[in-house]
């Protein structure tokens, strides 16, 4: 598979917002779509890919969250618990004893090679190299996440096919190997990132329309990767209010916050970028899984509704329709 062929990425977006019917309509319509599996078991990857290729989706990405190499400190983790008691009773929610782990990445790894999608995308970090060789065994193109330099050069060392350049302005998590990382504009990643890597570039972050991927595309990048812009298509599972937060937003509404899940992420300004917020954080996935509870049970106030800097010009259409429309805007700016 060539990126020449795809100039637009329907953007991996985890939390079940990426349904197998919205990621095939993507693909059907000629972008590559993609599946954010950070949170499914390997079975949900599996139904997920099976349905996708059921929905008439032929070439398509699988994401996967690459875990963190350390064990997070108990007494961070006691702390944090600690502190999100009030978050719990402020939002009404029942704080359970027993929180809910996550998925084993092994588990998930070996389901996107029974999968063998066209492209396996990942975050947070490497890959090995003996899991690199067997995707490539298996015929699947390999692309890497980067927010700074240091890191693209590293994905190339690695030898990924491609590199998907997240700009600071990007919703949801940051792709950072190190959590804590500060981010740095799309516009300046994408041009220091050109110097130093001869690999296809993928630009992500604040991009809402044609004419954002032919600034990026102008600048070297070989695709551009909008998950924003699709938010609000009527076949992606985002919640209703989420979706009305987003047709309600103006310039400058989201904000990034670490309180969620111990990364830092950008969503849509509420609780858990305010003085409400917890200051005691544990380490990513920690806090995922002491919040995650409260996030489901919770008002808009307390969910975690991710969104770019480009959200305020998030537009309603089925996910074809935004495509085609993407692409004309493109060519014709």
């Amino acid at each position: 598979m060539s990126f020449q062929h795809y100039s637009l990425i329907q953007a991996p977006m985890a939390g079940g917002i990426s349904g197998a019917r919205f990621v095939a309509e993507a693909s059907r319509a000629g972008a590559l779509g993609s599946v954010g599996a950070g949170y499914l078991s390997g079975a949900a990857i599996l139904e997920s890919a099976r349905g996708v290729r059921d929905a008439g989706g032929d070439a398509f990405a699988i994401n996967l969250f690459i875990p963190p190499s350390q064990t997070p400190d108990a007494e961070q983790v006691v702390n944090a618990k600690a502190a999100l008691r009030s978050c719990y009773a402020a939002a009404g929610v029942a704080m359970p004893e027993q929180f809910a782990p996550l998925p084993s990445f092994d588990e998930q790894f070996e389901a996107v090679l029974e999968a063998r999608p066209a492209v396996f995308s990942y975050t947070f970090g490497r890959l090995p190299r003996d899991r690199m060789d067997a995707c490539r065994a298996r015929g699947i193109v390999l692309v890497g996440t980067a927010t700074s330099v240091a890191e693209a050069q590293a994905l190339a060392e690695d030898g990924v096919d491609a590199v998907v350049l997240q700009g600071e302005e990007a919703g949801g998590h940051r792709g950072s190997v190190d959590p804590l990382a500060p981010g740095m504009a799309l516009d300046a990643l994408l041009a220091a990132c050109r110097q130093a890597v001869s690999l296809p570039l993928i630009a992500a972050g604040g991009l809402m329309d044609g004419a954002d991927m032919a600034r990026v595309m102008r600048a070297g990048a070989a695709a551009a990767q909008l998950g924003t812009a699709f938010l609000r298509c009527h076949e992606a599972d985002t919640a209703e209010v989420w979706k009305q937060r987003l047709a309600d937003a103006g310039p400058g509404a989201t904000g990034v916050t670490r309180a969620v899940s111990g990364r830092w992420a950008r969503g849509l300004a509420n609780a858990w970028m305010d003085e409400r917020a917890p200051q005691d954080i544990a380490p990513y996935p920690e806090q995922h899984r002491l919040t995650s509870p409260l996030r489901k049970g919770a008002g808009a106030d307390w969910k975690s509704l991710w969104a770019g800097t480009g959200a305020h010009r998030s537009r309603e259409m089925p996910v074809a329709e935004l495509v085609r429309t993407l692409e004309e805007e493109w060519k014709s700016s």
